[in-house]
């Protein structure tokens, strides 16, 4: 091996901007995926370290959906040998080595996470030494509850639990928030028939859809019998399959087949809206098949509370419960969780949760949802994305 010539050796300057070798804590950084990797170097301004005064110096990188930070220098072994980096040059042969610092990289989430115990204990602890009778009723009742708490509702019920409720009867502001919450919640799950006998017939079209809608799904709906079965594409095999056997019936034409090519024509502009990107209702396309349906999305999947139609996390979770509850309607109650699974761009966790919302009930041995005659309460307190509590029988 040809041997090469050291001929410079640079170790740290306070005065110039060092390589810096970055470790990540617990995991690797899942750049791999990323688009956009941003690095950059930052001073904390309210921190003084043992090593040097304030400001600390960090080390900050940001990918596409995280963000990593770390201080320079510390938190590293203190028999740590130095380690640098070479550096060639072609045209001389000669080599120059560049000591680097050195920075253990933690995800952001734990900052969150330890600013929010901290609020949250000293919060409590105030109570504990400040507070009034009321108070500590109420801070009781927090330790003694372990309830899961509804994503849509958590800033309400929280609100609720941490004090006592005669505090707020008088409060006009709170109360309107209270009442706005439930009925954004109430808005997302479809209307159920409460004279239902059977499964099928808890959710009705005639309840989720405006008559004007219905003549137009049955209009485009007979349209598509002039067309060869093949040459349709739906959103998902699963729409397809039951487009084309409608189609390929003896009868395609009959209440029965009508019926279900509106339903699967309104699961499908669904589906595309789930499958769409933006948040700007005007440019995105719910169905190639109908104007109409693609105004009756609009305006019925927009978040309720914006000036304008806007696609947010309440249009999608109030489009996969009436999918869910349109697919249970086509199925007569009984859904095969990897038929309906296969259409939608979520876990199978969250399928079950939002099937669960909507009166689902799974059996794990059959893979299947069946939907109860009965709403229960925990369904209409569904949360899509709470925990499950397990605890002892009282």
């Amino acid at each position: 091996m040809k041997s090469t010539k050291i001929a410079d050796v640079v170790s740290v300057q306070s005065d110039r901007d060092n390589p810096i070798l970055m470790s990540f804590q617990n995991a690797e950084m899942g750049y791999k995926t990323d688009s956009q990797v941003h690095c950059f170097r930052a001073e904390d301004m309210d921190r003084t370290s043992a090593e040097e005064p304030t400001p600390s110096r960090m080390a900050v990188l940001i990918s596409d959906q995280q963000a990593y930070r770390g201080y320079v220098g510390e938190n590293l072994p203190s028999d740590l040998m130095n380690t640098y980096v070479a550096i060639r040059n072609k045209r001389t042969g000669k080599m120059r080595l560049i000591q680097l610092e050195e920075c253990t990289m933690l995800n952001s989430c734990y900052d969150d996470n330890k600013n929010k115990f901290q609020e949250e204990e000293s919060s409590l602890t105030l109570m504990r030494k400040f507070g009034g009778k009321m108070a500590i009723r109420a801070l009781e009742r927090i330790e003694r509850s372990s309830s899961n708490i509804d994503v849509m509702s958590e800033s309400i019920e929280h609100t609720v639990t941490k004090y006592d409720d005669d505090q707020f009867t008088e409060d006009k502001a709170f109360a309107k928030m209270k009442v706005e919450g439930e009925l954004i919640l109430a808005s997302m799950k479809p209307p159920r028939n409460p004279e239902a006998k059977t499964p099928a017939e808890v959710y009705r079209l005639q309840d989720m859809l405006s008559k004007m809608v219905l003549d137009n799904l049955r209009t485009v709906g007979l349209g598509l019998l002039e067309k060869e079965p093949e040459t349709l594409e739906f959103a998902n095999v699963y729409l397809t399959n039951k487009v084309k056997a409608a189609l390929q019936s003896k009868e395609p034409d009959s209440d029965e087949n009508v019926r279900t090519l509106q339903i699967c024509l309104y699961m499908d502009a669904l589906c595309r809206l789930l499958g769409s990107h933006g948040s700007n209702f005007d440019k995105i396309s719910c169905s190639p098949f109908s104007n109409d349906l693609y105004r009756e999305i609009k305006q019925n999947f927009s978040q309720v509370n914006q000036h304008k139609p806007t696609k947010t996390k309440y249009t999608v979770h109030k489009a996969l419960t009436y999918y869910l509850a349109l697919a249970f309607m086509l199925e007569n109650g009984v859904l095969n969780v990897d038929q309906v699974h296969g259409g939608l761009n979520i876990t199978k966790n969250d399928l079950l949760k939002f099937a669960a919302f909507v009166g689902g009930s799974y059996n794990s041995v059959k893979n299947s949802l069946t939907l109860r005659m009965t709403e229960s309460s925990s369904a209409g307190r569904s949360s899509f994305g709470g925990r499950k509590r397990f605890g002892k029988r009282k």
